[in-house]
């Protein structure tokens, strides 16, 4: 515990990972509020829940399309720039949004906010693999654990403040004025990321089957990623599993609870309190986990956290009133940080770093990129009313805790502790590669 401490105390005297922590803060804080705004606005502009699906998924389907291709790029290219490029472009897309709403009509409405969409969509598949893969070309292998704890604190502080700022904004009751001010915090982010010094690297021996020809192509790039990745059982089973939970979990939660909570009669604030008190709860789970090294030596109970995940998200069925539905998210909060800084951190001590990006876009992929598809269904179901948004979050944390709890049934993961590149610590000095091909 000491020892970890220290550790932490010493990520916070790293300059660069400083301003890393700090653009990233910036950068998830606007993407929270935005995705509570947008949801907000569809629904209090239009009611539609057939357009707020389709939004959701046109903003999705671009993020299922290049996210491998954002892999690629995190390995071939400077990873600072590619963030530093999509948020510059994101905080571009929302200024024209403003500008679409200052008109005033409507009269653009849908098509237009679907085009908005998928252009958040697609820039923003080029930074979640570059942001995911270029945390141990900043610190030393034995400090990847308190610095995903503390990245993965940085993304839900924004959770939180994001929709405390939505809540804030909503208030206002003017939209060009709200997504103007998210544009602003993404430019601001910048100027932290820009700064960002990455620790020089030596070239890696390729993964086995790459070769120096295949950089030809982005595809046969895309190819090798996903062909080391399964050729990985222990990564099958993350990935794979990964994919399952968020079919379970984005759509029930990003669909099913604003129109729940509109069914109930409560308004916006109430809406954005409930995803800022998730956000407390992931602050929690990882300040908790970070505490604990990750969990290191002690990964047999991820599988609990994500069981007691999925009975959180079942219990806003019976939700009634605000402060169940307040005790439910902070719950689901505290598990998705319990489950997703170890093996986030297990990713990144057992792939090599010339595939990190590739494996990392594939890991964002499932559970990020495949949205459309849960929301696809989600608004099918609802649309045609064969359930409704409470029984959708009921059935998605059953299946959730369910796909959890089966993990107990693979070798593969009852042993991937014993995988020798997490056995075995890799002493990294300022000229070598952060991760051991």
């Amino acid at each position: 515990m000491a020892t970890n401490s220290a550790g932490k105390h010493v990520l916070w005297k790293n300059s660069s990972f400083v301003r890393l922590w700090c653009g990233s803060v910036l950068s998830a804080l606007a993407d929270g509020a935005f995705f509570i705004l947008l949801s907000w606005f569809i629904v209090d502009v239009t009611g539609s829940e057939a357009m707020l699906g389709t939004t959701l998924i046109c903003m999705s389907i671009p993020r299922l399309l290049f996210m491998l291709a954002g892999g690629v790029a995190a390995d071939r290219w400077n990873r600072k720039w590619i963030m530093t490029l999509s948020m510059i472009a994101r905080g571009l897309i929302l200024i024209g949004f403003c500008l679409l709403l200052l008109d005033g009509s409507g009269g653009w409405l849908p098509y237009s906010a679907y085009l908005i969409a998928a252009l958040f969509g697609t820039v923003d598949a080029f930074f979640w693999p570059a942001r995911s893969s270029i945390v141990p070309f900043l610190v030393p292998r034995e400090q990847l654990a308190p610095a995903n704890s503390l990245m993965e604190i940085s993304q839900q502080i924004s959770m939180v403040c994001g929709p405390l700022a939505a809540a804030f904004l909503i208030q206002t009751k003017n939209y060009p004025l709200m997504f103007g001010i998210l544009a602003i915090s993404f430019f601001a982010g910048t100027v932290f990321i820009l700064t960002l010094r990455l620790r020089p690297v030596q070239v890696e021996a390729k993964a086995d089957g790459e070769s120096a020809s295949q950089k030809d192509g982005y595809l046969r790039d895309i190819w090798y990623g996903i062909r080391y990745s399964f050729s990985v059982p222990i990564l099958c089973i993350i990935l794979g599993t990964s994919l399952i939970m968020n079919m379970m979990f984005s759509g029930p939660i990003n669909m099913g609870l604003p129109l729940l909570v509109k069914d109930l009669g409560w308004n916006g604030s109430d809406y954005s309190t409930l995803g800022m008190t998730m956000g407390i709860g992931t602050i929690l789970g990882g300040i908790v986990t970070g505490l604990c090294n990750g969990f290191r030596g002690r990964f047999l109970i991820i599988p609990l956290f994500v069981g007691v995940m999925g009975m959180a998200t079942s219990s806003l069925f019976f939700m009634q009133h605000l402060g169940m539905g307040l005790f439910s998210m902070i719950v689901l909060g505290i598990t998705l940080s319990l489950t997703n800084i170890p093996l986030i951190t297990y990713i990144q001590s057992i792939v090599p770093g010339s595939m990190l990006g590739r494996v990392m876009s594939l890991l964002s992929l499932m559970s990020i990129g495949l949205g459309p598809v849960s929301y696809a269904l989600c608004s099918f179901v609802l649309q045609n009313k064969l359930a409704t948004p409470a029984t959708l979050l009921l059935a998605g944390g059953v299946v959730l805790g369910l796909i959890g709890l089966s993990l107990y049934l693979f070798r593969e993961f009852r042993k991937m502790e014993q995988h020798p590149n997490w056995v075995q610590p890799v002493a990294v000095s300022a000229e070598s590669t952060p991760l051991s091909s």
